[in-house]
């Protein structure tokens, strides 16, 4: 089989579509990956194609998404798998030349457009509901691959469970084995760990340095490793912050650093943060970071709202709190790395739900059977 996955928004280092999709999707089949990137060639077994990242959301809609299009043609695949929503109608125009075509629904994207600051309040409304209008009449020609905690969220996107492919965004749990560390207790001093965006529509990183400096002062010393980049329309840096020199020494940024890189420097940490904190109203599924923390037993700090609270009560890896409030993630740190918490027990914890549950590899078998089942499909015909 020939696959295409292509994209205007994700990178082609993108850890669900470049590492887990289509490195996994190879070692079956002809797979290309056409994402924004400066390399292009034949890496891990994929076909990559390099994008130039698009200048404005204008350019990213129009020259971007018609470049990318027109690449995804030249691939002549038997089944293409969009990522973003602007690509949908060129999902469409490839199911009617008798294309099979994927559209993998990462996140709410209708809440997420009227939650977007960026976007004009007069134009929330209609772009909302015009997504939605899109999506309904896409389920027509495209299959839906959503990525959902529950069935439950499905109604969100017009889909019956029967219609559509869930398939989870969980970890890679054998590919992060050589990282997990299960008796955390024992690591000589208390470091924290962070990968992913640092501060963006959904993260904020201030809080968490926040919690430091309340730390500090009450003669607890953490440091934190912080992996990742800032999003584009966000604040940059540091310096605004009026406690910055207080806790300056005790932050390690590091910048975008290869999976390798980064998760070798998680085994020297007691706990990790995730920092994606969206509104319930829009909440369907969880921060795919959680899910490698478990991979490597790093019991962790996490959001509180539903779906979080409901897998913690669930797994027991870790704690719960208001991302919004630097004392309650300074007390819930401090609790953490207190005698008797009982760290290494959440470590395993962790690990185990990876290892029998949450890990990639059992939901890789229903992507490959939805592929293989849609073009089946379209041969019998």
């Amino acid at each position: 089989m020939i696959i295409c996955h292509f994209s205007t928004v994700h990178h082609v280092w993108d850890t669900r579509v470049f590492y887990r999709e289509c490195v996994s999707l190879a070692t079956r089949h002809q797979v290309t990956l056409i994402a924004i990137g400066e390399k292009s060639g034949l890496i891990n077994g994929v076909k990559i194609i390099g994008i130039s990242k698009p200048k404005s959301f204008l350019h990213r809609f129009t020259l971007t998404a018609f470049k990318v299009f027109k690449e995804a043609l030249y691939a002549d695949a038997n089944l293409y798998h969009i990522h973003d929503a602007e690509m949908i109608p060129y999902g469409i125009v490839l199911a009617l030349s008798g294309k099979k075509v994927v559209y993998d629904i990462h996140e709410n994207t209708y809440h997420d457009i009227l939650l977007k600051p960026w976007v004009k309040p007069y134009l929330k409304n209609a772009a909302a509901k015009s997504y939605n209008l899109l999506l309904k009449f896409a389920k027509q020609f495209l299959h839906f691959i959503v990525v959902v905690a529950h069935p439950r969220f499905l109604p969100a996107f017009f889909v019956k469970e029967e219609e559509c492919t869930i398939v989870q965004n969980f970890a890679d749990t054998q590919q992060l084995m050589p990282y997990r560390i299960l008796n955390r207790e024992l690591l000589p001093s208390n470091e924290i760990f962070y990968i992913g965006m640092i501060r963006d529509m959904y993260y904020e990183v201030d809080e968490l340095l926040h919690a430091l400096y309340h730390l500090k002062k009450n003669g607890l010393l953490v440091k934190l490793h912080l992996i990742g980049y800032f999003g584009a329309k966000a604040k940059q840096g540091f310096s605004h912050l009026p406690f910055w020199e207080e806790i300056k020494e005790q932050v390690t940024l590091y910048g975008r650093l290869e999976m390798s890189a980064a998760y070798e420097i998680s085994k020297k940490c007691k706990i990790g943060v995730c920092l994606k904190n969206q509104p319930s109203e829009m909440l369907v599924s969880h921060e795919r970071k959680l899910f490698e923390y478990m991979a490597i037993g790093l019991p962790s700090i996490f959001a509180n709202t539903h779906i979080y609270k409901e897998l913690n009560d669930e797994t027991d890896i870790g704690i719960n709190v208001d991302l919004t409030s630097s004392e309650a993630i300074a007390s819930a740190i401090s609790l953490m790395l207190s005698n008797g918490f009982g760290l290494n027990q959440k470590a395993l914890n962790a690990a185990n739900a990876s290892d029998y549950k949450y890990n990639w590899h059992a939901d890789l078998e229903k992507l490959f059977k939805c592929y293989e089942g849609l073009v089946q499909t379209e041969t019998l015909k």
